[in-house]
């Protein structure tokens, strides 16, 4: 019984040392480990926007396929319903087309699909265009 009571107070004294050493430990690599935590959160928003954008481009090309998307919408309100275009950019030397929006997928592989988006001078949409391209 003598030999149990030596254990039991060697024990009950070595517990709050294993917790205090374990807490130096985690106290030591706690950078690290909020570091790792923030590469976690980064990595959900990143696919959180990434998802966002395949269903806004997806309605995009529904609302096509449908014939859902109007001429003479204002890009604006394109905009609006289906986020900012990947790039616009001004057209020279054509009489009615004077700016192109692409919109494609977050996720494209070597063969993207893009929607190319024509506005008029007013910023109106006049025609689109669905191709498939090579990055």
């Amino acid at each position: 019984m003598n030999k149990y009571k030596v254990f039991c107070k060697a024990l009950v004294s070595l517990v709050p040392v294993i917790f205090f050493l374990t807490g130096c430990v985690y106290i030591t690599h706690l950078d690290e480990t909020m570091f790792i935590k923030g590469l976690a959160d980064s990595q959900k928003q990143m696919q959180a926007e990434i998802n966002r954008q395949e269903k806004l481009y997806n309605k995009l090309k529904t609302d096509i396929n449908r014939g859902s998307l109007k001429t003479l919408t204002k890009k604006r309100a394109i905009i609006n319903r289906y986020g900012k275009p990947v790039l616009c950019k001004p057209v020279a030397g054509e009489v009615v087309v004077k700016e192109t929006c692409v919109y494609r997928k977050p996720t494209g592989q070597m063969l993207s699909e893009i929607i190319l988006l024509n506005l008029d001078a007013r910023a109106r949409l006049c025609s689109w265009e669905i191709q498939n391209t090579e990055i």
